[in-house]
């Protein structure tokens, strides 16, 4: 079989033409890939933290990111509205066109449920609410027959319900009986940090 007759046999050129297209096919494929994923091209995750995210948007842009607010939290002394984390971090190599997720810095302190701690003991009350982010809290006696048991929660003078949203700062005055039907209220305005001034062998479980 000569040349001319071997190319002009129309099995000999449906095989050629399938390798031909199978080629195209994986040549537009994998370009398309390139196209896609922004092969060989990344970028920095730019340092915005600190800054509104008005004032990072041109960093986002001039980098060809993306960005996304999809958090907030409240950080005592940061600047409201700032960005506080970013997610990839900051520094991170990502592809163009990549989404930055952010979070940002509350205008508001968090609101945290109180917790029940009425007939509780001084020590796992004041557990509970440190857990739960309360710093800001005193020690207040009231009349009682036991000693250490709290038997209510209020701040200024109002009372807090169990279960009432309240930001973490909030200062809060535990009512802790003194184990004495006697009248004597007892504050402790020193101790600020809710570390009360009592011998922890003397408290009640």
């Amino acid at each position: 079989m000569n040349k001319k007759s071997f190319f002009n046999n129309i099995y000999i050129k449906n095989l050629l033409g399938l390798i031909l297209a199978t080629v195209i096919i994986i040549a537009v494929v994998l370009l398309w890939l390139n196209i896609y994923t922004q092969h060989g091209k990344s970028v920095k995750v730019p340092d915005v933290k600190g800054i509104s995210v008005e004032k990072a948007e041109p960093f986002f842009i001039k980098n060809k990111l993306n960005y996304a607010v999809v958090d907030s939290v409240y950080v005592k002394n940061a600047i409201p509205g700032s960005i506080a984390e970013t997610t990839p971090p900051v520094g991170s190599m990502v592809k163009v066109g990549r989404t930055i997720y952010l979070k940002i810095n509350s205008y508001l302190p968090q609101l945290v449920a109180v917790p029940d701690v009425k007939d509780t003991s001084q020590r796992q009350s004041l557990a509970m609410l440190r857990s739960l982010g309360f710093e800001s809290i005193t020690i207040k006696q009231v009349p009682g027959a036991y000693r250490d048991l709290v038997v209510g929660l209020e701040s200024k003078g109002a009372p807090i319900e169990a279960g009432q949203r309240i930001p973490a700062d909030t200062p809060l005055s535990l009512l802790v009986s003194s184990g004495s039907d006697d009248i004597m209220l007892l504050d402790n305005p020193s101790d600020t940090t809710g570390t009360a001034k009592v011998n922890s062998d003397e408290s009640w479980f």
